[in-house]
Parts: C-alpha cells; structure tokens; sequence
C-alpha cells in the first residue's frame, strides 16, 4: 500500500488548539462531500473552504489561518483532485507503482 500523501506547509502555524501543524494529510473527497456543501455554503468560495478543509482533515477556521503560500497549494491540489489528475505529480512526487495513467 503506498503512503499517503500530505502538503507540507512552506509556513508552519499553530491552531487554535495549540497544534503545531507542518504538514496536512489529503484525503479524497466524495460527492455526498459536495453535498453538504452545497446546502451548508453560501457562495463558491465557502464552498471551496468547505472541501478544502474536509480534504485536510482541518477546520475552517484553522484553514483560514494558513499562509497565502499554502493556501495556494492546498487549493491546487483541491483542483487536481476535481480532475482527476495526479495529486502526487502535482506535488513534485513520483505516482505509486500501479497507479500511473492506464490509458495508451
């Protein structure tokens, strides 16, 4: 099983729980995910937060206190994963052995 993959943070911060965070964990989203962003959300941004902080496994709020830099990141990845591109190349990593693009 490959590892799973996480943004590291260029600007670290500590959450409101006094958590020094480095690092998020990327989970995949589902479409029942959207969902409940579509009726807890006002506008595409909220929603954006929404899924961006369900992916991180991070609150809103200590969403919110990311760095411009990470943020940037954290949405890039967001949208690769809406595509359906390779999360891990969007990373500068290399694609887990068996996952590489099937189609010739």
């Amino acid at each position: 099983m490959a590892d799973k993959l996480s943004i590291p943070l260029k600007f670290p911060f500590q959450t409101a729980a006094g958590v020094q965070i480095t690092s998020l964990p990327i989970s995949r989203l589902k479409r029942k995910d959207l969902s409940i962003a579509q009726s807890n959300a006002k506008d595409d941004a909220a929603i954006e937060d929404f899924l961006a902080a369900k992916m991180t496994g991070m609150t809103i709020e200590d969403l919110l206190e990311l760095d411009i830099a990470d943020s940037k990141t954290v949405s890039g990845v967001f949208r690769e994963m809406v595509g359906g591109g390779d999360i891990a190349a969007f990373l500068g990593r290399s694609a887990a052995p068996g996952t590489e693009d099937a189609t010739v």
